[in-house]
């Protein structure tokens, strides 16, 4: 009886040992590659801090970019620390960036990158998913990112109510020292 209970109890160790060294070497990620344009926004990571007139005159900007989802996503914070504070989230979907902006409208525009591989980004807002509850709500339509060089970006959002544009708004970005 001694017998049977050791043998069970190395069965039962053995199956919950067994698994330990392969979790603990890490989450896999099954060898994904990612785009060049989604390796590209990975070298914004850090904080960032602009001006931009929003409507009242030039105020300061705080911007943070972060890798997460087990390296398969770039959260943009924009407006860091305010009640309007915003995100954007960068992915890659079939081997093409897309962002998707979680707006202080409540709304949440799905864009796609229109001009892959090139200096600069330009995202539109997806004809085939855009994400809305209507096209003609108030969202922001639009998003170029303008890489001066690896210390300055500037993005001008623009933003769509009943179907029309009404606004841009340009943040000039330079990266913070650590």
């Amino acid at each position: 009886m001694k017998q049977c209970i050791s043998c069970a109890l190395i069965v039962f160790l053995g199956i919950i040992l067994i698994p330990l060294p392969a979790s603990s070497a890490g989450y896999d990620m099954g060898g994904r590659t990612h785009s060049a344009d989604f390796e590209k926004m990975k070298g914004l990571i850090g904080d960032w801090q602009g001006t931009a007139d929003m409507g009242k005159g030039p105020q300061t900007i705080k911007v943070t970019y972060e890798l997460t989802s087990a390296g398969n996503a770039v959260l943009e914070r924009l407006f860091v620390g305010l009640p309007h504070e915003m995100a954007s989230v960068y992915y890659d979907f079939s081997g093409k960036l897309n962002m998707t902006h979680y707006c202080s409208f409540g709304n949440q525009p799905h864009m796609e990158l229109m001009n892959p591989g090139e200096k600069n980004m330009l995202f539109v807002l997806s004809e085939k998913n855009p994400n809305l509850v209507s096209v003609k709500e108030d969202h922001m339509h639009s998003l170029s990112i303008s890489f001066e060089d690896k210390n300055s970006i500037v993005h001008s959002w623009s933003r769509n109510d009943k179907g029309e544009k009404i606004s841009d708004t340009v943040i000039k970005l330079t990266r913070m020292k650590p």
